[in-house]
């Protein structure tokens, strides 16, 4: 047997608690693969959705091969801790240090070679599954093909990381004494111990980031999310290594629960278990909560399209300068389009004068009370009474009312000179959103001196029930004004601002939603990642325990372990291993949304349940299989 064929063998004798690691390596490859794909498809190119798509793509498939980076790394470091024994054995038949880097090399070489081989070859034929997939979510017609640049990136690029990853390993093979190598993970172990203010200030920790995330608002959400994530992590690794084992000694402290049938074994194992995986459960936690959060904040975008419909009362808004001369022209067009596709709708015709700011020198859009209010009625919404200089602002969007805004603010005027105070915000919105930004609403008697002054312009809404069903209505007017604002940003020197303005409810909605299928696409997959990983740390944890659980279990079957007191102690073990950092991690999540929630209008319950009882769903089902395969084997050791 050469040497290529030992390392093969290695790999080979230990598929079992390789399986893990290479699948969630060969899926991250997959992954990858799917990405590049979609970026490389040649469909992919030209249009603003297009761009953002491929984007997403490239940004989704390089945070893969990072995590892909560091998640391989540990496991390499991880098997090679539990292979010491092996090492050893090696030594003393008389290999050298330098040979058995050599091997540990190959391996790796050998595992990353086929898992790239597998990933690459799944890609291909999930390709098709793929590119339907993401074509529907983002409303793009994506027929199969594959581009030999992803084929060659996604080749390229695992190959570096594979043949980095398995340089590194020889600074990650222990050079201690042959003894110290043969005794490997079987060493004595001493009782589990914790700090006990370490777990109090596990919990304070907890409590503290836990709190601060509950009462986040949108002006504080930016200023605090930083330290709440360095907090809630800290306390989570403090949870792991302290709390929960000083919580498991206080229980072995309970005779009567402790004494109580198999509860001896199931907790004296429980300690020992917890402080030995407490950094692989830190790490399952956080992973799971990147995963949770990334793809339950970007679902609880759903519920925007009813935000939108709040933010465009209007299914078609239009405003324009009175002196455009081609204003009634593009009515007539609008109102054409409306009559052929027999949407029935309703006109509101709202006058406003523009003015600038001498503070910040933008334009206030002005309208009078007698009209705000005329649309107020119309939308259920709360009347105004302003006398004097005294203003409300606009409201844009429904999301601005999370702002605060100071009262008795002073706006100067430029044109006329005269001064409004505002005093606060008045509901709404009650135009569509965009069309009248950076607006105040007056009274009827300052409106009139103002507008001597100020340039009179009308806005006009159309509003109809049936707004779904007006798509494409307005887009030559919609292109026109693209037209006309790219000319003026290319050259505001001397170009001129467009004299009308115009937004659609239903493209709108349509280009919001696009977005959010694009990003909500790539999270799912990156999401998917990250989860299957945390599942792997699990089932390799698990499974290089495994022959040292069978000693153990077999001794005790010695003194009369029954089938269903193994059965239901290992469960109970497994259950604690499986679902405890997916617990705490869930619950990082729904402070996580908490916050969320105070940033959105809507209720996103409904889409942040949905998708963490998904993944927990995806866990209940991997917890079942391994421990159907778990059980099989330690049944085999008893008997």
């Amino acid at each position: 047997m050469n040497f290529r064929q030992l390392a093969f063998n290695n790999v080979f004798r230990n598929k079992r608690t390789y399986a893990a690691y290479f699948l969630s390596s060969a899926f991250s490859v997959m992954i990858f693969f799917v990405y590049s794909i979609i970026a490389y498809h040649p469909d992919m190119k030209g249009g603003l959705i297009h761009q953002v798509a491929v984007t997403a793509m490239s940004a989704a498939q390089w945070i893969v091969y990072v995590f892909s980076f560091f998640f391989i790394l540990y496991s390499v470091s991880a098997f090679l801790k539990t292979r010491q024994h092996e090492f050893g054995v090696f030594i003393i038949q008389g290999m050298s240090h330098r040979q058995l880097n050599r091997l540990i090399f190959l391996e790796n070489l050998l595992i990353g070679f086929v898992s790239i081989l597998t990933g690459v070859g799944a890609g291909l034929l999930f390709a098709k599954l793929g590119l339907l997939i993401g074509g529907n979510m983002m409303d793009v017609k994506l027929p199969y093909y594959i581009a030999p640049k992803a084929v060659l990136l996604t080749v390229v690029s695992f190959s570096i990381l594979f043949i980095v990853i398995s340089i590194m390993t020889q600074f990650m093979v222990n050079k201690k004494k042959v003894i110290q190598l043969l005794q490997g993970t079987n060493k004595p172990k001493t009782e589990p111990k914790a700090s006990v203010w370490l777990s109090v200030l596990a919990a304070l920790l907890l409590g503290a980031g836990y709190t601060l995330a509950a009462t986040a608002n949108a002006a504080t959400i930016g200023i605090l999310m930083f330290p709440v994530i360095i907090i809630t992590i800290t306390g989570t690794y403090f949870l792991f290594t302290q709390l929960s084992v000083f919580i498991i000694n206080m229980l072995k402290r309970n005779q009567g629960l402790f004494l109580h049938r198999t509860n001896i074994i199931t907790i004296s194992d429980l300690a020992y278990r917890m402080k030995d995986n407490a950094r692989m459960f830190f790490m399952v936690c956080i992973v799971s909560t990147v995963a949770f959060c990334a793809v339950g904040t970007l679902a609880s975008f759903g519920v925007m399209d009813k935000e939108m419909e709040l933010n465009m009362p209007f299914a078609i808004g239009y405003s324009a300068a009175n002196q455009h001369t081609e204003a009634n022209l593009q009515l007539d067009s609008l109102e054409s389009q409306l009559k052929e596709k027999n949407i029935d709708y309703s006109k509101v015709t709202t006058p406003f004068l523009i003015d600038q700011s001498k503070q910040s020198g933008s334009d206030v859009k002005i309208v009078s009370v007698s009209e705000y209010n005329k649309m107020a009625k119309l939308l259920n919404m709360e009347t105004l009474n302003l006398q004097g200089e005294h203003a409300k602002l606009l409201t844009d969007n429904i999301a601005s009312k999370h702002y605060e805004v100071s009262t008795n603010q002073s706006i100067t005027l430029q044109k006329s000179g005269i001064t409004v105070v505002s005093d606060g915000r008045a509901d709404g919105p009650v135009f569509n959103s965009g069309m009248m930004y950076n607006g105040v609403v007056v009274s009827d008697e300052l409106y009139a001196k103002i507008a001597g002054h100020a340039e009179p312009w009308t806005l006009i809404g159309y509003k109809t029930d049936s707004w779904k069903e007006t798509k494409h209505i307005g887009d030559d007017i919609q292109e026109k004004l693209s037209q006309e604002l790219d000319a003026y940003y290319a050259d505001r020197d001397h170009g001129k601002a467009p004299l009308f303005d115009f937004t659609s409810l239903e493209s709108s909605f349509s280009e919001m939603k696009q977005m959010y299928s694009i990003m909500l696409f790539s999270a799912l997959l990156v999401g998917a990642v990250f989860f299957i990983a945390a599942g792997s740390f699990l089932y390799f944890r698990l499974f290089t325990d495994l022959e040292q659980d069978k000693e153990h279990y077999r001794a005790i079957g010695k003194i009369g372990l029954k089938d269903s007191e193994l059965k239901k102690i290992a469960t109970t073990q497994l259950l604690l291993l499986f679902f405890v950092p997916i617990l705490v991690a869930i619950i990082h999540s729904i402070f996580a949304f908490m916050a969320l929630q105070n940033l959105i209008n809507l209720s996103i319950a409904g889409q942040t349940f949905k998708v963490l009882a998904g993944f927990t769903v995806a866990q209940i089902l991997y917890f079942l299989l391994i421990r159907w395969r778990y059980l099989s084997h330690l049944r085999e050791a008893v008997r």
